[in-house]
């Protein structure tokens, strides 16, 4: 009867250390999700040609298909696979949540569409987006605080989130909302146009002439945008991209080179486990303290989780 303990204790001690070593190699491989899938690229005018022609684009989003090419820009540099490593996806950085419901696809899927297809989901969100109160309400007017409405900002407006657009709007200034970065509507507007445009609010507005109308500065490599993580070129950078970058200049390696390294040690340590998990059913076999039963279910297990690992590689 003890003999039959031990060997049953042996039995579950094996199976729970396989299983749980495939689920830390299942965590380090199913979230660690690539920046890219491939290297495509387009202009903003492809992405402006794609709006214009897109049958989900209202007519004010047409209308706007200039400052979009330029959105895409700013959100993804015109990349289409690109994820932002938090929550978007794709050229013009559509949510998992608005790929789903609008495509009824998953997000790897979405990245490898092409532009055309991704344009025309991301306009259907936007377009009933833009029909909400807070963007009819900024489009209407000429100016605010003290700076030009545009359609760069009024598309500001919607991605950074339409309840936040009615604060920044009830505030009657443009630093009425801003999000953990500390960057606001008007923020984004100028840097999608890549300009920057003073506001009442703000500092004492450069003045173009007797008018004293405000004038829009380009950016230069010298500007600098305190609001958000830039590059030497002051051109906004995401956390994620931000982060990738800062551990690249650190450490020589990027990322995905140290999440392949974790994923070799890891899938190296599961089978040396599992070769001395095997050799000992066999050890135990040929000393006749296990039966064949044993041994074929033992192996079993260790041939299920390696099975597992390989699978879990390849959809990774």
């Amino acid at each position: 009867m003890a003999l039959e303990l031990s060997r049953l204790d042996r039995r579950l001690t094996s199976q729970f250390l396989l299983v749980f070593l495939a689920f830390i190699f299942w965590v380090t491989s199913v979230h660690a999700i690539d920046r890219t899938v491939n290297n495509i690229r387009v202009s903003s005018d492809q992405v402006a040609v794609a709006i214009a022609a897109s049958p989900n684009a209202s007519t004010q989003l047409q209308n706007y298909a200039s400052a979009i090419g330029s959105l895409a820009m700013f959100e993804s540099e015109g990349q289409l696979s690109v994820y932002n490593g938090s929550c978007c996806y794709g050229v013009l950085q559509m949510t998992g949540t608005n790929i789903r419901n609008t495509l009824g696809i998953g997000a790897e899927e979405f990245r490898r569409l092409p532009l055309q297809q991704q344009v025309n989901a991301w306009s259907t969100v936007m377009s009933q987006a833009l029909s909400t109160y807070a963007p009819r309400t900024l489009a209407s007017m000429v100016t605010f605080d003290g700076r030009p409405v545009t359609p760069s900002m009024v598309l500001a407006c919607v991605q950074l989130g339409v309840g936040n657009c009615m604060t920044m709007i009830s505030s009657g200034r443009c630093n009425g909302f801003e999000d953990i970065n500390g960057t606001s509507i008007c923020d984004m507007a100028d840097r999608i146009d890549g300009t920057t445009t003073p506001t009442t609010s703000g500092t004492a507005p450069t003045t173009g002439g007797p008018t004293g109308s405000p004038v829009s500065t380009p950016l230069t490599p010298t500007t600098v945008i305190n609001n958000c993580i830039t590059d030497g070129y002051g051109h906004c950078l995401s956390m994620s991209a931000a982060m990738e970058q800062g551990f690249l200049n650190g450490s020589g390696h990027s990322m995905a080179d140290l999440r392949d390294l974790i994923q070799s040690l890891t899938v190296g340590i599961t089978l040396l486990i599992c070769a001395w998990l095997v050799s000992g059913l066999w050890r135990e076999y040929t000393t006749g303290r296990a039966s064949t039963a044993d041994v074929i279910m033992g192996a079993r297990s260790v041939f299920m989780i390696v099975a597992m690992i390989l699978v879990v590689m390849t959809v990774v």
